[in-house]
């Protein structure tokens, strides 16, 4: 079985070119975790959400090293705030993540193992990279339950 009866519609995207105070909005918003990015012609770019937020607030070095101790760092909501202000005005684009993607006829059990490992969703895409749909473990347990 491919992947194909379990995809859902994308309801947001976010644009590379949108500000990074804006995407924040949009994802607060929709209380969603992260969303696609897309460009202008529709073609999937990455992921962009709050792990990419959060990563724009912490020194460079947490982000190298594992294991560093940060207790030396004494930063106050007030100075994280300044710095999330500072960058409110990059764009999405410029601090968005990559994602891999799988095709409609993606096999189930392949998207399951991906999502298995880690993926929290998977963006569908057609040929020519443009964004269809996303398929969830949620959708996918749904459909599978129903011949149960």
């Amino acid at each position: 079985m491919s992947c194909d009866s379990i995809i859902s519609p994308v309801t947001s995207t976010l644009l590379k070119d949108d500000a990074v105070a804006d995407a924040l909005a949009a994802l607060v918003e929709q209380g969603a975790s992260a969303l696609p990015v897309v460009d202008a012609a529709g073609q999937f770019l990455g992921v962009f959400g709050m792990r990419e937020v959060v990563g724009m607030l912490l020194p460079r070095a947490a982000l190298l090293a594992d294991g560093l101790d940060l207790s030396f760092v004494a930063a106050s909501i007030a100075q994280l705030g300044d710095r999330l202000g500072r960058l409110a005005g990059d764009s999405v684009g410029a601090h968005m993540a990559p994602h891999r993607s799988i095709r409609r006829e993606t096999a189930l059990v392949e998207a399951l193992l991906l999502l298995y490992r880690g993926d929290a969703w998977l963006p569908v895409v057609d040929r020519d990279g443009r964004l269809e749909g996303i398929v969830t473990a949620a959708n996918a347990l749904a459909r599978i339950s129903e011949s149960v």
